[in-house]
């Protein structure tokens, strides 16, 4: 559902602390675990139909919008300016009113449809996160590391201090895979919903990013060769969920 983006994986040599300091970040360790990364294939494999319905209605949204937005377009120029906006509230176009009700009810229905999932990939992370201090431990013990910090509370530090990776490693050994079906009356910890959401971001943004880059290539390539039949197409980056 959500591959564990590269950024989040920072390379931590064998000898990893600094006096004794060393830090770790748990949303690192679990996105670049085995079994964050075996959790979502299973969950985009078990939940395939709820996905291919939220694609059919965000289209049904972008189709129900159209007609809407192009009524807010007063020079028909294919965009609705800040200018073009304001003047559609002062006068009380109705399509506004419109557009916020298509939207909510497209944002009820996708969260009803995506529930289900993001339920099976929040228990998957607290069943990872239920590792990692027995897995911190036995990275503190090997390294005779004395103290072990959030990365926010340093100002500088060498890579050498990360033991993130060596974590993650510890529970690959340990839990390659986890389940992805919660008990009927599970809720997920605030931490949990924590490590979603800074995963969730990363993956949008490192899918933002790489789609800008594939942008800024076609123009470079079309403007030194010949389109050439059949040519390969940047991917598409997977669409965060």
């Amino acid at each position: 559902m959500l591959a564990a983006p590269a950024a989040l994986v920072l390379a931590a040599p064998a000898n990893a602390q600094v006096a004794g300091i060393a830090y770790a970040n748990p949303t690192s360790v679990v996105a670049a675990s085995k079994a964050f990364g075996a959790a979502n294939q299973q969950i985009s494999t078990t939940y395939k139909a709820a996905f291919d319905q939220m694609q059919q209605r965000r289209t049904a949204l972008e189709n129900e919008l159209k007609p809407l937005v192009a009524q807010l377009d007063a020079n028909k120029d294919g965009k609705v300016s800040e200018e073009e906006g304001k003047a559609a509230q002062t006068a009380k176009n109705p399509a506004i009113e419109k557009i916020r009700t298509a939207q909510t009810n497209a944002q009820n229905d996708l969260g009803r449809l995506s529930n289900p999932a993001a339920r099976a990939e929040l228990f998957a992370i607290e069943s990872i996160l239920r590792q990692y201090e027995a897995a911190q431990l036995r990275v503190v013990n090997a390294r005779k590391i004395s103290v072990v910090l959030s990365p926010e509370v340093f100002m500088y530090a060498p890579d050498s201090a990360n033991i993130s990776q060596a974590i993650t490693a510890e529970i690959d050994k340990v839990a390659p895979t986890v389940s992805i079906q919660p008990p009927a009356d599970w809720q997920p910890s605030r931490e949990t919903l924590a490590i979603q959401q800074q995963i969730a971001q990363a993956a949008q943004l490192q899918a933002y990013q790489q789609q800008a880059a594939a942008q800024q290539q076609r123009p470079a390539a079309a403007g030194t060769a010949p389109a050439a039949t059949g040519a390969t197409q940047p991917t598409k980056p997977a669409e965060p969920r």
